[in-house]
Protein backbone atom coordinates (compact mmCIF):
# COMPACT_ATOMS: atom_id res chain seq x y z
CA UNK A 1 0.00 0.00 0.00
CA UNK A 2 0.85 3.86 -0.73
CA UNK A 3 1.64 5.58 2.72
CA UNK A 4 -0.03 9.22 3.14
CA UNK A 5 3.48 10.86 4.94
CA UNK A 6 4.24 13.91 6.57
CA UNK A 7 6.59 14.64 3.09
CA UNK A 8 2.83 14.04 0.45
CA UNK A 9 1.50 17.12 3.19
CA UNK A 10 4.16 19.35 2.72
CA UNK A 11 4.47 18.98 -0.61
CA UNK A 12 0.43 19.38 -1.40
CA UNK A 13 0.55 22.84 0.87
CA UNK A 14 3.53 24.32 -1.69
CA UNK A 15 1.27 23.24 -4.29
CA UNK A 16 -1.84 24.70 -3.61
CA UNK A 17 0.02 27.51 -2.23
CA UNK A 18 1.85 27.63 -5.11
CA UNK A 19 5.11 27.67 -3.58
CA UNK A 20 8.30 26.77 -4.85
CA UNK A 21 10.81 24.06 -3.45
CA UNK A 22 11.89 26.34 -0.85
CA UNK A 23 8.92 26.70 0.23
CA UNK A 24 9.24 22.91 2.37
CA UNK A 25 11.49 25.27 4.61
CA UNK A 26 9.26 27.54 5.83
CA UNK A 27 7.57 27.14 9.57
CA UNK A 28 3.69 28.19 8.30
CA UNK A 29 3.32 25.09 5.96
CA UNK A 30 4.76 23.33 9.09
CA UNK A 31 2.73 24.27 11.55
CA UNK A 32 -0.06 23.84 9.20
CA UNK A 33 0.42 20.58 8.96
CA UNK A 34 0.70 19.66 12.68
CA UNK A 35 -2.09 21.62 13.83
CA UNK A 36 -4.16 19.43 11.24
CA UNK A 37 -2.89 16.45 12.15
CA UNK A 38 -3.96 16.93 15.74
CA UNK A 39 -6.97 18.15 15.15
CA UNK A 40 -8.51 15.65 12.41
CA UNK A 41 -7.31 12.64 14.65
CA UNK A 42 -8.87 13.59 17.82
CA UNK A 43 -12.29 15.29 16.40
CA UNK A 44 -14.01 11.80 16.45
CA UNK A 45 -13.50 8.47 18.04
CA UNK A 46 -12.32 7.10 14.41
CA UNK A 47 -12.39 3.53 14.15
CA UNK A 48 -8.87 3.63 13.44
CA UNK A 49 -7.32 3.91 16.85
CA UNK A 50 -9.68 1.64 18.67
CA UNK A 51 -7.04 -0.53 20.50
CA UNK A 52 -7.27 -3.91 22.89
CA UNK A 53 -5.51 -3.45 26.11
CA UNK A 54 -5.10 -5.69 29.27
CA UNK A 55 -3.57 -5.53 32.20
CA UNK A 56 -2.42 -8.08 34.94
CA UNK A 57 -3.59 -7.99 38.48
CA UNK A 58 -1.70 -8.64 41.38
CA UNK A 59 -2.42 -10.53 44.16
CA UNK A 60 -2.70 -9.37 47.86
CA UNK A 61 0.62 -9.91 50.00
CA UNK A 62 0.36 -9.80 53.71
CA UNK A 63 2.82 -12.29 54.89
CA UNK A 64 4.88 -11.36 58.04
CA UNK A 65 4.35 -8.03 59.93
CA UNK A 66 5.62 -4.64 59.69
CA UNK A 67 6.76 -1.37 61.46
CA UNK A 68 6.81 1.86 60.48
CA UNK A 69 8.90 5.05 61.05
CA UNK A 70 7.26 8.51 60.31
CA UNK A 71 10.47 10.59 60.55
CA UNK A 72 12.14 8.26 57.73
CA UNK A 73 9.02 7.69 56.22
CA UNK A 74 10.09 3.91 55.97
CA UNK A 75 7.75 1.03 56.39
CA UNK A 76 10.32 -2.57 57.13
CA UNK A 77 9.03 -6.08 57.18
CA UNK A 78 9.44 -8.97 59.24
CA UNK A 79 8.97 -12.51 58.13
CA UNK A 80 8.62 -11.63 54.31
CA UNK A 81 10.01 -10.00 51.23
CA UNK A 82 8.26 -7.43 50.01
CA UNK A 83 7.28 -8.43 45.77
CA UNK A 84 9.08 -6.41 42.92
CA UNK A 85 5.81 -4.78 42.41
CA UNK A 86 5.64 -3.03 45.46
CA UNK A 87 6.50 -0.08 44.53
CA UNK A 88 3.19 0.38 42.63
CA UNK A 89 1.48 -0.69 45.95
CA UNK A 90 -0.73 0.80 48.77
CA UNK A 91 -0.25 -0.45 52.26
CA UNK A 92 -3.54 -0.45 54.85
CA UNK A 93 -2.95 -0.87 58.42
CA UNK A 94 -6.43 -1.22 60.42
CA UNK A 95 -8.56 1.90 58.77
CA UNK A 96 -5.34 3.79 57.35
CA UNK A 97 -4.06 4.02 53.64
CA UNK A 98 -0.64 4.53 53.04
CA UNK A 99 0.71 4.94 49.11
CA UNK A 100 3.87 3.09 48.28
CA UNK A 101 6.53 5.61 46.82
CA UNK A 102 9.50 3.28 46.65
CA UNK A 103 10.55 -0.12 47.08
CA UNK A 104 14.30 0.13 48.73
CA UNK A 105 15.02 -3.40 49.72
CA UNK A 106 13.55 -6.44 49.59
CA UNK A 107 12.65 -5.62 53.43
CA UNK A 108 12.09 -1.76 52.98
CA UNK A 109 9.45 0.70 51.51
CA UNK A 110 9.48 4.27 51.34
CA UNK A 111 5.77 5.73 51.65
CA UNK A 112 4.36 8.61 49.68
CA UNK A 113 5.30 11.70 51.91
CA UNK A 114 1.60 12.95 51.67
CA UNK A 115 -0.28 9.69 51.51
CA UNK A 116 1.03 8.12 54.68
CA UNK A 117 0.40 7.08 58.23
CA UNK A 118 -0.03 9.89 60.90
CA UNK A 119 2.46 8.43 63.18
CA UNK A 120 5.03 5.75 64.21
CA UNK A 121 3.38 2.27 64.49
CA UNK A 122 5.73 -0.11 66.55
CA UNK A 123 7.39 -3.24 64.99
CA UNK A 124 4.24 -6.45 64.85
CA UNK A 125 1.45 -4.25 62.91
CA UNK A 126 -0.28 -6.69 60.56
CA UNK A 127 -0.97 -5.18 57.00
CA UNK A 128 -2.33 -6.06 53.31
CA UNK A 129 -0.32 -4.52 50.42
CA UNK A 130 -1.99 -4.51 47.39
CA UNK A 131 -1.91 -2.84 43.71
CA UNK A 132 -4.99 -1.11 42.83
CA UNK A 133 -3.02 1.46 39.77
CA UNK A 134 -2.41 -0.14 36.87
CA UNK A 135 -0.31 2.27 33.91
CA UNK A 136 -2.38 2.46 30.80
CA UNK A 137 -0.63 2.47 27.35
CA UNK A 138 1.04 5.13 26.15
CA UNK A 139 -0.97 6.46 23.77
CA UNK A 140 -3.97 5.98 25.59
CA UNK A 141 -6.84 8.50 25.28
CA UNK A 142 -9.78 7.30 26.80
CA UNK A 143 -11.36 3.71 26.89
CA UNK A 144 -14.20 1.66 27.68
CA UNK A 145 -15.63 -0.40 30.76
CA UNK A 146 -13.12 -3.10 31.13
CA UNK A 147 -13.86 -6.48 31.70
CA UNK A 148 -12.68 -9.60 33.88
CA UNK A 149 -12.51 -12.97 33.37
CA UNK A 150 -15.61 -13.81 34.56
CA UNK A 151 -17.84 -11.25 33.76
CA UNK A 152 -18.76 -8.55 30.93
CA UNK A 153 -18.40 -5.51 33.04
CA UNK A 154 -16.04 -5.37 35.56
CA UNK A 155 -18.00 -2.54 38.18
CA UNK A 156 -18.99 0.59 37.40
CA UNK A 157 -16.75 3.94 36.49
CA UNK A 158 -16.04 6.18 39.09
CA UNK A 159 -15.51 9.80 39.26
CA UNK A 160 -11.77 9.70 40.65
CA UNK A 161 -13.68 11.68 43.75
CA UNK A 162 -15.79 9.00 44.56
CA UNK A 163 -13.36 6.69 44.28
CA UNK A 164 -11.15 8.20 46.17
CA UNK A 165 -14.29 8.46 48.88
CA UNK A 166 -15.56 4.68 48.42
CA UNK A 167 -11.34 3.10 48.76
CA UNK A 168 -10.58 5.42 52.04
CA UNK A 169 -14.13 4.05 53.99
CA UNK A 170 -15.06 0.38 52.04
CA UNK A 171 -11.57 -0.61 50.73
CA UNK A 172 -12.72 -4.36 49.89
CA UNK A 173 -10.83 -7.47 47.91
CA UNK A 174 -12.29 -9.40 45.13
CA UNK A 175 -14.32 -9.51 42.26
CA UNK A 176 -15.62 -7.16 40.21
CA UNK A 177 -14.19 -3.93 41.22
CA UNK A 178 -15.23 -0.55 40.19
CA UNK A 179 -12.58 1.67 38.72
CA UNK A 180 -11.62 5.00 37.42
CA UNK A 181 -8.59 6.80 35.33
CA UNK A 182 -6.34 9.26 36.68
CA UNK A 183 -2.70 11.05 35.27
CA UNK A 184 -0.02 9.06 36.53
CA UNK A 185 1.37 10.27 39.31
CA UNK A 186 5.14 8.71 38.99
CA UNK A 187 4.87 10.05 35.09
CA UNK A 188 3.74 10.49 31.59
CA UNK A 189 0.43 9.38 30.90
CA UNK A 190 -2.75 7.56 32.77
CA UNK A 191 -3.20 4.63 35.12
CA UNK A 192 -6.68 2.46 35.77
CA UNK A 193 -7.31 3.15 39.59
CA UNK A 194 -9.32 -0.33 40.81
CA UNK A 195 -11.72 0.59 43.10
CA UNK A 196 -11.62 -2.63 46.05
CA UNK A 197 -7.94 -4.58 45.93
CA UNK A 198 -7.17 -7.37 43.62
CA UNK A 199 -6.98 -11.14 45.41
CA UNK A 200 -5.90 -12.62 42.53
CA UNK A 201 -3.46 -12.21 39.23
CA UNK A 202 -5.76 -12.46 36.17
CA UNK A 203 -6.55 -10.44 33.26
CA UNK A 204 -8.43 -7.23 33.34
CA UNK A 205 -9.07 -6.69 29.14
CA UNK A 206 -10.74 -3.53 27.39
CA UNK A 207 -10.85 -1.33 24.64
CA UNK A 208 -9.39 1.86 23.88
CA UNK A 209 -8.99 5.14 21.71
CA UNK A 210 -5.07 5.48 21.02
CA UNK A 211 -3.36 8.45 19.91
CA UNK A 212 -1.57 8.42 16.52
CA UNK A 213 2.04 8.26 15.89
CA UNK A 214 3.99 11.46 16.19
CA UNK A 215 5.11 12.99 12.91
CA UNK A 216 8.48 14.34 13.04
CA UNK A 217 10.37 14.45 10.32
CA UNK A 218 9.10 15.57 6.70
CA UNK A 219 11.90 14.27 4.74
CA UNK A 220 12.98 17.67 3.83
CA UNK A 221 15.71 17.87 6.54
CA UNK A 222 19.34 17.05 5.91
CA UNK A 223 19.86 14.53 7.75
CA UNK A 224 16.64 12.59 6.00
CA UNK A 225 18.49 12.72 2.77
CA UNK A 226 20.55 9.82 1.87
CA UNK A 227 22.67 10.07 -0.65
CA UNK A 228 23.81 6.44 -1.77
CA UNK A 229 21.18 3.70 0.07
CA UNK A 230 22.19 0.90 -0.01
CA UNK A 231 19.42 -1.18 -0.30
CA UNK A 232 20.04 -5.67 0.26
CA UNK A 233 17.28 -7.83 0.84
CA UNK A 234 15.18 -6.73 4.28
CA UNK A 235 17.72 -4.33 4.98
CA UNK A 236 18.82 -0.77 4.76
CA UNK A 237 22.25 0.72 5.91
CA UNK A 238 22.24 4.43 7.34
CA UNK A 239 24.11 6.51 9.60
CA UNK A 240 21.68 8.61 11.66
CA UNK A 241 23.20 10.50 14.38
CA UNK A 242 21.06 8.64 17.27
CA UNK A 243 20.82 4.63 16.82
CA UNK A 244 17.25 4.20 16.55
CA UNK A 245 15.77 7.34 15.25
CA UNK A 246 13.76 6.80 12.70
CA UNK A 247 12.20 3.31 13.70
CA UNK A 248 8.82 3.34 12.34
CA UNK A 249 9.73 5.87 9.49
CA UNK A 250 8.94 5.28 5.82
CA UNK A 251 12.06 5.22 3.33
CA UNK A 252 11.56 5.86 -0.40
CA UNK A 253 14.11 5.29 -2.63
CA UNK A 254 14.78 7.46 -6.01
CA UNK A 255 17.26 7.03 -8.25
CA UNK A 256 20.80 7.08 -8.55
CA UNK A 257 20.38 10.17 -9.53
CA UNK A 258 17.39 12.11 -7.96
CA UNK A 259 15.96 11.97 -4.80
CA UNK A 260 11.99 10.72 -4.86
CA UNK A 261 8.97 12.67 -5.04
CA UNK A 262 5.55 12.27 -4.18
CA UNK A 263 3.42 9.99 -6.75
CA UNK A 264 2.82 13.23 -8.82
CA UNK A 265 5.77 14.59 -8.93
CA UNK A 266 7.95 14.30 -12.21
CA UNK A 267 10.77 11.71 -10.16
CA UNK A 268 7.92 9.64 -8.43
CA UNK A 269 9.82 7.32 -5.70
CA UNK A 270 10.45 4.04 -7.22
CA UNK A 271 10.00 1.86 -3.77
CA UNK A 272 8.71 2.54 -0.30
CA UNK A 273 9.11 0.40 3.26
CA UNK A 274 8.77 1.06 7.09
CA UNK A 275 12.32 1.12 8.81
CA UNK A 276 11.56 -1.25 11.91
CA UNK A 277 14.30 -3.04 13.95
CA UNK A 278 18.03 -2.08 13.67
CA UNK A 279 21.11 -4.04 14.10
CA UNK A 280 24.92 -1.54 14.37
CA UNK A 281 26.95 -2.66 12.25
CA UNK A 282 30.83 -1.97 10.85
CA UNK A 283 31.93 1.33 11.36
CA UNK A 284 28.55 2.27 13.69
CA UNK A 285 26.32 2.32 10.81
CA UNK A 286 22.94 1.41 11.52
CA UNK A 287 21.11 -1.70 9.41
CA UNK A 288 17.73 -1.29 9.64
CA UNK A 289 14.70 -3.81 9.12
CA UNK A 290 12.76 -2.89 6.41
CA UNK A 291 9.23 -4.45 5.14
CA UNK A 292 8.17 -5.09 2.19
CA UNK A 293 11.54 -6.30 1.27
CA UNK A 294 13.82 -4.88 -1.59
CA UNK A 295 17.04 -5.08 -3.23
CA UNK A 296 19.39 -2.92 -5.67
CA UNK A 297 22.22 -4.58 -7.65
CA UNK A 298 24.06 -1.01 -7.48
CA UNK A 299 24.25 -1.07 -3.69
CA UNK A 300 26.89 -3.94 -3.72
CA UNK A 301 29.11 -2.85 -6.35
CA UNK A 302 28.21 0.49 -7.35
CA UNK A 303 25.92 3.74 -6.15
CA UNK A 304 23.45 3.21 -4.03
CA UNK A 305 19.73 5.27 -4.59
CA UNK A 306 19.18 8.71 -3.63
CA UNK A 307 16.44 7.97 -0.19
CA UNK A 308 14.54 10.31 2.28
CA UNK A 309 13.00 9.18 5.21
CA UNK A 310 10.01 10.56 6.32
CA UNK A 311 7.15 9.79 8.83
CA UNK A 312 3.97 8.37 8.15
CA UNK A 313 1.06 10.17 8.60
CA UNK A 314 -1.41 7.42 11.12
CA UNK A 315 -4.81 8.04 9.72
CA UNK A 316 -7.14 5.07 7.60
CA UNK A 317 -7.39 5.76 3.97
CA UNK A 318 -11.04 7.62 4.19
CA UNK A 319 -9.38 10.03 6.07
CA UNK A 320 -6.93 11.05 4.31
CA UNK A 321 -8.10 13.76 1.86
CA UNK A 322 -9.54 15.38 4.88
CA UNK A 323 -5.94 15.71 6.32
CA UNK A 324 -5.48 17.29 3.23
CA UNK A 325 -8.12 19.86 3.47
CA UNK A 326 -7.34 20.50 6.93
CA UNK A 327 -3.88 21.03 6.58
CA UNK A 328 -5.47 23.91 3.75
CA UNK A 329 -7.37 25.05 6.14
CA UNK A 330 -4.84 25.73 8.38
CA UNK A 331 -2.25 26.95 6.51
CA UNK A 332 -5.18 30.10 5.37
CA UNK A 333 -5.64 30.53 8.90
CA UNK A 334 -2.08 30.45 9.86
CA UNK A 335 -1.35 33.16 7.22
CA UNK A 336 -4.17 35.76 7.94
CA UNK A 337 -5.93 35.06 4.42
CA UNK A 338 -9.23 34.25 3.82
CA UNK A 339 -10.15 30.47 5.32
CA UNK A 340 -14.09 30.59 4.57
CA UNK A 341 -13.68 28.83 0.93
CA UNK A 342 -10.79 26.06 2.28
CA UNK A 343 -13.23 25.65 6.00
CA UNK A 344 -16.23 24.53 4.09
CA UNK A 345 -14.10 22.33 1.27
CA UNK A 346 -12.47 21.09 4.70
CA UNK A 347 -16.23 20.44 6.15
CA UNK A 348 -17.36 18.79 3.03
CA UNK A 349 -14.29 16.47 2.73
CA UNK A 350 -14.61 15.37 6.83
CA UNK A 351 -18.10 14.90 6.31
CA UNK A 352 -17.52 12.21 3.62
CA UNK A 353 -14.82 10.91 5.70
CA UNK A 354 -17.18 10.30 8.58
CA UNK A 355 -20.09 8.56 6.24
CA UNK A 356 -16.71 6.18 5.59
CA UNK A 357 -15.84 5.68 8.53
CA UNK A 358 -17.28 2.15 9.62
CA UNK A 359 -15.28 -1.45 9.60
CA UNK A 360 -18.42 -3.50 10.17
CA UNK A 361 -21.57 -2.40 8.68
CA UNK A 362 -24.57 -3.05 11.08
CA UNK A 363 -27.21 -2.96 9.32
CA UNK A 364 -29.87 -5.88 9.70
CA UNK A 365 -28.56 -7.10 13.13
CA UNK A 366 -30.73 -6.33 16.10
CA UNK A 367 -28.96 -4.04 18.89
CA UNK A 368 -30.65 -5.64 22.22
CA UNK A 369 -27.90 -6.76 23.51
CA UNK A 370 -28.11 -8.31 27.66
CA UNK A 371 -25.69 -7.19 30.09
CA UNK A 372 -24.82 -10.11 31.98
CA UNK A 373 -24.24 -7.55 35.37
CA UNK A 374 -28.14 -6.38 35.06
CA UNK A 375 -27.81 -4.10 32.35
CA UNK A 376 -29.31 -4.11 28.73
CA UNK A 377 -29.21 -0.99 26.36
CA UNK A 378 -32.58 0.63 26.23
CA UNK A 379 -35.78 -0.12 24.37
CA UNK A 380 -36.05 0.88 20.78
CA UNK A 381 -39.09 3.34 19.91
CA UNK A 382 -41.98 1.34 19.01
CA UNK A 383 -42.84 1.34 14.69
CA UNK A 384 -44.43 4.23 13.82
CA UNK A 385 -43.89 6.40 16.93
Amino acid sequence: MAYLTYFDLVESLIVSSYGGPQDAEQRDIRTAVQRAYSELTTIHEWSHYYQHGRIITQPQYQTGTVAYNSSTKQLTLTGGTWPTWAASGSVSIGRAIAKVDTRVSATVLTLDSTLTFASTLAAGQAYVLYQTDYALPADFRNMDEPSNEFNWWSGLYLKPDEAMKLERVGNRSGRPWHWTVLKNPNGSGYILKLVGYPTAQETLDFTYRRYPRQIRYSGHESMCRIADAGFVLATVQLSPDNPGLFSGSVIRAGTATAYPGDLASMNPYSFEAILGGYTIGDGSDVIYDISPSYSYAGSTSGPGLNSLITDPADVARHMEVALHSCASYWLDRTRGGKAEQSFSTYQRDLRLALEQDQLAPLSGRTREIWHDGGWRSPLKADEGA
